[in-house]
């Protein structure tokens, strides 16, 4: 009786790991979506998204909800507003909201700025200076405080900011980000606060 479980067992097991590889040969067998230029503007993802004949719907999940919305002549123009840095999955469906193509996935590194950020903070007897180096130029770096912004530059050819925080503004919990065109800024990044006059360097 044992041996007999046992083998029933091992065949459940075998065609259940088959049935696995099979779903997921089928799933890399669907056609592909295409997107067009992925930009960010006024909190909204934007690009056009191309799907094969078959598709009636474009699904985009983000955040645990999806939102379906109907192509014309096969393409659709995405203007999605959103908040945070998860990723998108995009992939096609029939009218009733069965899956037809692969899922295209834009991750945060295709939407938001993702330069490595180097940082140099002097502070004095009466106020401190912030020097932000980024490895692209045309950048828009942004200094707060809490919510409140408190002075904002542009690199330019230079790939560099410079900011003066005067004492009375220079506290704990400064942050600064960073935005490429056509690009999400970088999350927060806190500036290290410095108790007495020093200088330091650090690497974002």
């Amino acid at each position: 009786m044992q041996k007999l479980l046992f083998t029933f067992s091992l065949l459940i097991a075998l065609l259940g790991g088959a049935l696995v590889t099979s779903t997921s040969a089928s799933a890399k067998s669907l056609p592909k979506l295409k997107t067009e230029k992925v930009t960010y503007a006024s909190s909204r993802l934007n690009t056009k998204v191309t799907a094969p004949k078959s598709v009636k719907l474009l699904a985009v999940k983000y955040n645990h909800h999806t939102t379906y919305y109907k192509l014309k002549n096969k393409a659709y123009k995405l203007n999605y507003k959103f908040s945070g840095y998860k990723t998108f999955e995009l992939y096609g469906t029939t009218s009733k909201h069965q899956r037809v193509t692969q899922i295209k996935k834009l991750s945060s590194s295709t939407y938001a700025t993702t330069d490595v950020i180097d940082l140099g903070e002097i502070r004095t007897s009466s106020d401190a200076t912030i020097v932000v180096h980024t490895l692209g130029t045309h950048r828009t770096v942004r200094v707060y405080s809490g919510h409140k912004l408190l002075q904002a530059q542009n690199t330019g050819s230079s790939k560099q900011a410079t900011f003066k925080i005067a004492l009375n503004q220079y506290k704990p919990k400064l942050t600064y980000t960073v935005a490429a065109a056509n690009k999400k800024a970088t999350r927060n990044i806190y500036i290290p606060y410095l108790t007495k006059p020093s200088n330091l360097d650090v690497i974002a």
